[in-house]
């Protein structure tokens, strides 16, 4: 696939879905989540979290945490439960991925 950092390559703008988290609510959010904080004006540092959650026999999850900031003054951690979109965002827009403690 060929690196991108433009969003709309990634069908961001089709999103017609709204979906609001907050770290008090949910531990972890989907790609709708970060879409529209995306949409909401936030931006996602250059690095990228991941952890990987190992489920019994050969499946596994990866959460990656996107480091957000919004203006000069607000900032998130966004835990995001990885996913075949989710996957592609981060492959295409070429973010650092930083390995976090590994979770079982």
């Amino acid at each position: 696939m060929k690196p991108t950092t433009n969003l709309i390559d990634l069908h961001f703008a089709y999103q017609d879905l709204y979906r609001h988290w907050h770290a008090d609510s949910e531990r972890y959010t989907g790609g709708d989540a970060l879409n529209t904080a995306l949409d909401e004006g936030w931006s996602i540092n250059d690095v990228v979290g991941y952890q990987e959650i190992n489920h019994m026999g050969a499946r596994g999850t990866v959460i990656y945490h996107f480091e957000l900031t919004r203006g000069s003054d607000e900032a998130v951690t966004m835990p995001v439960v990885g996913n075949p979109y989710v996957d592609r965002l981060v492959l295409l827009m070429q973010f650092k991925l930083v390995p976090l403690a590994k979770a079982s």
